[in-house]
């Protein structure tokens, strides 16, 4: 098995190399860079935005909670109400859509036997209801595949993380380095970490970390701790000692 000596070793004088290549705006190339990436999710956002805004769904508090968590993570700009608005419509117009095409029908055939307009009617219900779930899981099911993506870059991130602060002990720039250089998924994570400053969700950029980081605590522990290590290096006054504890969080 290959030691996190050996590793670091192995890439810390390429990635020495590039410190200082960094720019210093990184949030702002949020939005460009996420709809260049994931045009899959914009799609979602703009029926979402269109349709769910058409009316304003109260949604329980519970629900609230974990639909805006799944939204949060896929890097969705869509309240929870506007996803169950988009669920429920789309439910409604398939729903309705058939009632009033089964009628259609009988008012101009006048069919002889009721059995097929039954089943169509029957099947147009389940197709509502399928449309349903579906629309209503779909930040789950992105928030799902977003982690499974993102946690493959994980040792890269720390990684890069580690080499920057074994150089300059600066936990704010040594995250724009990782951002700018990891490809991908992980790389909006952390360019998103900046963007939540900018808009004020967040006051500071650990703070926006720690938020960050939450959203991996029943998924990868292991990456926060790694990051708890390396942002306690900060705070030790010998650099033996700090040097010690970043490379520790390479093998964590």
């Amino acid at each position: 098995m290959v030691s996190s000596d050996e590793i670091l070793k192995k890439y810390s004088k390429k990635l020495e190399s590039q410190i200082g290549t960094e720019g210093a705006n990184y949030s702002g190339e949020y939005s460009r860079f996420k709809q260049e990436m994931i045009p899959e999710i914009t799609s979602y956002e703009k029926w979402a935005k269109s349709l769910g805004s058409l009316i304003n769904i109260k949604v329980v508090e519970r629900d609230r909670t974990r639909i805006q968590r799944f939204l949060s993570v896929a890097h969705m700009d869509v309240t929870a109400s506007q996803a169950l608005t988009l669920s429920v419509l789309s439910m409604i117009t398939v729903f309705f859509g058939t009632i009033l095409t089964a009628i259609a029908i009988y008012l101009i055939t006048k069919p002889s036997t009721m059995g097929n307009l039954v089943l169509f009617t029957f099947l147009g219900i389940i197709a509502s209801l399928f449309l349903f779930y579906y629309t209503y899981t779909i930040p789950e099911r992105l928030a799902n595949a977003w982690r499974l993506k993102a946690s493959s870059q994980m040792v890269p991130a720390i990684l890069y993380v580690v080499v920057y602060m074994k150089h300059t002990s600066n936990l704010e720039r040594a995250i724009q380095f990782a951002s700018e250089h990891l490809e991908g998924y992980l790389a909006l994570d952390f360019k998103k970490i900046f963007y939540d400053v900018e808009i004020g969700k967040f006051s500071t950029i650990k703070d926006s970390l720690e938020g960050y980081l939450e959203g991996w605590r029943y998924y990868a522990p292991e990456f926060i701790e790694s990051f708890h290590l390396i942002e306690s290096s900060l705070f030790e006054p010998s650099e033996s000692r700090r040097v010690e504890i970043l490379e520790k969080s390479l093998q964590v």
